[in-house]
């Protein structure tokens, strides 16, 4: 092809990586042999369509990856690959999409998948291209990237471009460009088998590809085909010892500050066992919280008359919560009122039998709901702590009623390691199985000299199968007096009528079910992408041109089974005998009209009054209604009870993507040229339009499928909406969560321009001295307009160093997510911050709790609720699940606005040939930034804002029936996206590459270390007030320092590279300051070192055979992470061969 003349330098893969890296940071390389004559040649490379000779003219910085890095790996992801840079740190991989920290982590859309996130500022803020083009989303509403669809095979480079870059390739470039860049003139035929296991000899891994290039025409013509198939077979909980029955520690309050059992006892702390004697005082002997010493001597002299002498093993208990943190981290948290068969109370609150003198079925001389702190704590007439929910028995897997056996007490509803509690089961995969097939066509053809066509397709399967947890958690499921499957032994407590707010006796049980199902989610997803186009050259004028069309489409099909349809789960449950057979029977097919109890909670609510107002969802009577068994073990379920009240949940995603582009480039040559040189520039045009749409089930939008008429008398069609007939929202097994099927989109036009001029050149002290900018006018259909631009420079005042400047202004507009996301149902279970036990987590512990009293006052909770009568404060939550509420998009979000500075050196000294040394200082800044605000922080910023006249109370409600059992607590929460105020983040990059020879041997070392200054996020204040300002930095996944340094040696056909990354120590939750208030200085993770050693070998010219070792020294996840910092897979292998023809 005759284009415009191009100087063009054959190398070496090494050299040639040596020379795009000069200047920037990179990643070790593997050597082949040097070949002969070099030649030049012009490089396009990220952050500008003007042709450089080589990156270190950039004034930016940049890095880059090259294929040997990514083919020598220890992993096919190549999102995990590219998680090792520094820079990225914080990306989303198929490692981690499932277990990932609070800066990574993604929806379920996503699982399986790799989203980069440049800085920590978020995906949504990094723009992946490939060729240098948009790239259809993985992330539905979002431009987020699936990098793991991109064909490894056809990847020449990878460039990182770290700073705004919205001038030159529009909106979603805030913090950075990564631009992947594929082969285009391959011939010949490579296929690449790998294959991996861990350690454990599990966590199998699979890969092959093959790469089919010809030339055709008398190499006018070139096409290029990857065919690619990757599988793991995923990682569960229960496969490593770490994970397994929930061994990740989980904050909560410190169990040093009640008492646990063995601290009393008659012989070491008698006053203690004389007073915290049920018979004595009606206090259990552990699970309260242990009272100052002077507080106890009081109420003991009040209760017996003489003041106790405390004896130093009590004194001791009274010393213990003043040298102990006010929350704790262990493993083994549990919830403690259910479990996976059933946690068991009587049924009527208020009993009539006084509590110590229920059953005692195991015939140890006490009542069983004297056994544990549980049992105690959920007896119903009179217990010092909550008294409404739990049990006094639990049900194991065969189905027989034993007491509970508590473990550490943390407060009423939680403690750690009571094994007979739900402990999240082993089976969840916490790395997700997947199986992916790809296939991508390219090809280019010489239509004449100086115009050429080229094109690019492609077609990915992705299946991801992750989730396998419990199937269903819901607290007090009423099992009436009649019901057959009761347990026998509690059947004439049951037939008890008693007082209260239930009624007619019966029991109640706590259910975790997880034995419905493999209760394992799909995500099948189809990536398609077609790009065509001309590009060229107008000699005439010595322009470069390119015109191209992109069109790309994501499907997402997602299927998540074994789903509880709310009316269906309630009529099975509701079981009595039929009197013609003698067998169990729906009470429904008996009476249509009789409506089962749900929960004491009244949930779900249909009309109120805690009963179903109807069955919405199928005809009773019919037939279809099949008893359940909860009270029988595991499995004591039927297959066709299951089959009755569950179904497959699917939910369908689909974003398109269209973009038609063009631009020419070239220089001043033709018309003039300043005496350092011509002007070089480029200028074109692009219009874009992206689509989202979900599309949901019917039972998740609510949609009625028979027609019936409600207890109140209110008729209803199938077709219906069961928000127009009841409470509800939905069928589902959230009844107060809608999903609605949904569909946005929008377009925009934009302009650009670029510009590089050679002020002056071969002047003392001034090598080179360059200026560049760029500029986008962009016009959206849902904001208008908004501009952009950037400008650069760089100064060589000798050959061997070159200083670098950038200021740029890049602008994101809301996605198609952020804007137009419907609201939808959501269940929430944020701490509430004004339990007693959260009051110490405040920055100012008063200023909450005045807001609490308050807040709690106005909600109407009775005093006697808030306050002791010693006038403490004593609120707890009495939430025992979770709330609804609702999530959802805002349509009033503006644009985001961010300002980046970067200013670096690069030393190439020419006394030391092949060291590359770039120090870059980068600066962040984001205006108006758009967050979605956790549930956690609305509730926070609520009460520890000045007054509770402040946005996020707003969006928060509490229960306002003081007779409720759950008065005070939580009914609704908001979540939006807001433009939250600013975003900062700094820091400096160092970068370091040497190669180098000695004998026979080739050595490189490369290294890249991030020292991050600050990342911050402000908040908005009102006139007056100081703004709160949110510091992230050393939070998890934010490290102050991370490094990555690389070693590679290579003789003959033999080379070897080791890759090791380290990270500086992290807080294992956050805020910091509120974290070392809370849990000590011990909530910091030690510094943190990981290795991957990998090896080659060119068994011929066309054979190479290779393999290494990850994670050599077999680290785990951090105490609190499953997947983070290091893939909970533990020290794998993998070996490979590839074969080039």
């Amino acid at each position: 092809m005759n284009m415009k003349p191009q100087k063009v330098f054959t190398r070496s893969r090494l050299n040639y990586a040596i020379a795009i890296l000069a200047g920037v940071a990179s990643t070790p390389f593997t050597y082949a042999q040097e070949s002969t004559e070099p030649v030049i040649e012009e490089l396009v490379v990220t952050g500008s369509r003007i042709q450089r000779v080589d990156n270190a003219t950039s004034t930016q910085p940049l890095s880059v990856i090259s294929a040997e890095d990514l083919s020598s790996s220890a992993t096919v992801d190549i999102g995990e690959i590219l998680n090792e840079n520094p820079a990225l740190l914080s990306s989303v991989t198929s490692t981690n999409s499932i277990g990932g920290t609070a800066a990574n982590s993604t929806r379920s859309s996503n699982v399986g998948g790799s989203a980069l996130n440049l800085r920590a500022l978020g995906s949504q803020r990094t723009l992946t291209l490939v060729n240098g083009r948009r790239h259809v989303s993985g992330i539905e509403g979002t431009s987020s990237v699936d990098v793991s669809t991109i064909p490894s095979a056809l990847i020449e480079r990878v460039e990182v471009l770290t700073g705004g870059a919205s001038a030159v390739y529009g909106a979603d470039a805030v913090t950075g460009v990564v631009n992947f860049v594929l082969r285009n003139d391959y011939e010949g035929v490579d296929i690449d088998f790998r294959t991996g296991i861990s350690g454990e000899g599990d966590a199998n891994t699979l890969s092959l590809r093959a790469l089919i290039g010809q030339n055709f025409d008398d190499n006018r013509g070139n096409f290029t085909i990857s065919l690619q198939h990757d599988s793991s077979d995923g990682l569960r909980a229960g496969d490593r010892d770490f994970l397994a029955n929930d061994g990740r520690a989980t904050g909560d309050v410190n169990p040093a500050l009640r008492f646990q059992q063995g601290d009393i006892n008659a012989s070491n702390t008698p006053n203690l066992a004389q007073y915290y004697n049920f018979n004595n005082t009606g206090l259990f002997p552990y699970g309260l919280r242990i009272p100052t010493a002077e507080a106890f001597a009081s109420n003991y002299l009040n209760e017996f008359g003489s003041a106790p002498t405390l004896t130093a093993a009590e004194q001791a208990l009274f010393d213990r919560p003043s040298s102990a943190s006010p929350r704790a981290f262990l493993p083994g948290r549990t919830f403690n009122i259910t479990s996976p068969y059933g946690v068991v109370a009587l049924g009527d609150f208020g009993t009539s039998i006084p509590l110590g003198q229920e059953p005692d079925l195991n015939g140890n001389g006490t009542s069983d709901c004297l056994d544990s702190f549980t049992g105690y704590n959920s007896s119903l007439d009179g217990a010092a702590s909550f008294g409404a929910a739990g049990g006094c028995w639990v049900i194991n897997e065969a189905g027989e009623l034993v007491s509970y056996e508590d473990g550490l007490v943390t407060g009423n509803f939680n403690q750690f390691g009571a094994a007979q509690s739900y402990i999240a089961p082993n089976r969840p995969f916490v790395i997700p199985q997947d199986d992916k097939y790809s296939i991508n066509l390219n090809g280019r053809y010489e239509i004449s000299p100086t115009m050429e066509l080229f094109a690019e397709t492609k077609y990915v399967y992705h299946e991801v199968v992750f989730g396998g947890g419990g199937n269903q958690a819901t607290d007090l499921l009423y099992g009436a007096p009649d019901n057959p499957f009761l347990p026998a032994q509690l059947a004439p407590f049951a037939n008890n009528p008693g007082v209260g707010f239930v009624g007619p006796g019966g029991l109640y049980i706590s259910r975790d079910s997880d034995d419905w199902g493999d209760n394992e989610s799909i995500n099948r997803r189809t990536t398609y992408r077609l790009v065509g186009g001309l590009r060229g050259s107008l000699d005439q004028w010595g322009l470069d041109y390119e015109v191209a069309a992109n069109y790309g489409k994501f499907n997402r099909h997602y299927k998540s089974p074994f789903t509880p349809i709310t009316d269906r789960f309630f009529a099975a449950i509701d079981v009595t005998t039929d009197p013609a057979t003698g067998q169990p029977v729906c009470r429904s097919d008996l009476s249509a009209t009789a409506y089962p109890r749900t929960t004491p909670f009244n949930f779900p609510s249909y009309l109120g009054g805690g009963a179903l107002s109807s069955f919405f969802s199928f005809q009773a009577g019919d037939g279809q209604c099949q008893p359940a068994n909860l009270f029988g073990g595991k499995g004591s379920i039927s297959q066709e009870s299951i089959d009755f009240f569950t179904y497959t949940r699917t939910v369908k995603e689909e974003i398109e993507q269209s973009v038609v582009s063009g631009f020419v480039s070239g220089n001043s040559s033709e018309f003039f040229t300043l005496p350092a040189g011509p002007v070089s520039f480029a200028f074109g045009g692009e219009w874009r339009e992206e689509t989202s749409a979900q599309e949901y089930d019917n039972y998740d939008q609510g949609i009625l499928p028979v027609s019936g008429v409600t207890a109140n008398g209110v008729a209803f069609e199938a077709g219906d909406w069961i928000g127009d007939v009841s409470n509800a929202q939905s069928l589902g097994g959230s009844p107060g969560n809608r999903a609605l099927s949904t569909s946005a989109s929008y377009d925009v036009w934009d302009i650009f321009g670029e510009f590089e001029i050679p002020l002056l050149s071969n002047l003392p002290l001034i090598e080179t001295l360059t200026l560049d900018g760029a500029f986008r006018r962009a016009d959206y259909s849902t904001f208008g307009e908004s501009d952009t631009f950037k400008v650069g420079g760089l100064w060589a005042p000798v050959q061997d160093v070159r200083f670098r400047a950038n200021y740029s202004k890049a602008v994101r507009v809301p996605n198609l997510f952020e804007l137009f996301s419907p609201e939808q149902g959501q269940n929430f279970r944020p701490n509430d911050p004004c339990d007693v036990s959260q009051l110490s987590s405040a920055p100012d512990p008063t200023l909450r709790q005045n807001n609490c009293v308050a807040d709690l006052q106005a909600k109407g909770v009775l005093n006697e609720n808030i306050f002791d009568a010693s006038g403490n404060y004593i609120f707890v939550d009495p939430l025992s699940a979770g709330f609804p509420g609702v999530i959802g998009g805002n349509p009033d979000l503006q644009p985001e606005e961010a300002i980046t500075k970067t200013l670096g050196v690069v030393i190439q000294p020419r006394f030391v040939e092949g060291l590359t040394v770039s120090l870059d200082y980068w600066d962040i800044v984001i205006e108006d930034a758009i967050s979605e605000i956790s549930s956690q922080n609305i509730a926070t910023s609520c009460y520890d804002s000045p007054s509770l006249d402040n946005p996020f109370c707003e969006l928060l409600d509490r229960n306002r029936e003081p007779s409720s059992a759950q008065s005070g607590g939580f009914t609704f929460l908001r979540q939006v996206q807001l433009n939250f105020g600013e975003a900062k983040a700094t820091g400096v990059d160092l970068n370091v590459n040497y190669q180098f020879a000695l004998g026979d041997y080739q050595f490189g070392l490369g290294g890249a270390v991030t020292k991050q200054l600050e990342l911050e996020f402000i908040e908005p204040s009102n006139p007056g007030e100081e703004a709160v300002v949110d510091d992230d930095l050393m939070e998890m996944n934010r490290p102050e320092w991370a490094g990555q340094l690389n070693f590679s040696v290579a003789t003959g056909p033999f080379s070897v590279s080791l890759r090791s990354q380290y990270l500086s120590e992290m807080a294992l939750t956050g805020p910091i300051e509120t974290a070392v208030q809370n849990y000590g200085p011990g909530i910091f993770s030690d510094e943190f070192f990981s290795h991957n050693l990998s090896a080659n070998w060119d068994y011929s010219s066309t054979v190479r055979v290779y393999g290494g070792v990850s994670n050599v020294t077999d680290e785990e996840p951090y105490a609190t992470q499953r997947s983070y910092p290091v893939s909970p897979v533990g020290r794998a292998y993998y070996l490979g061969i590839n074969v080039a023809l």
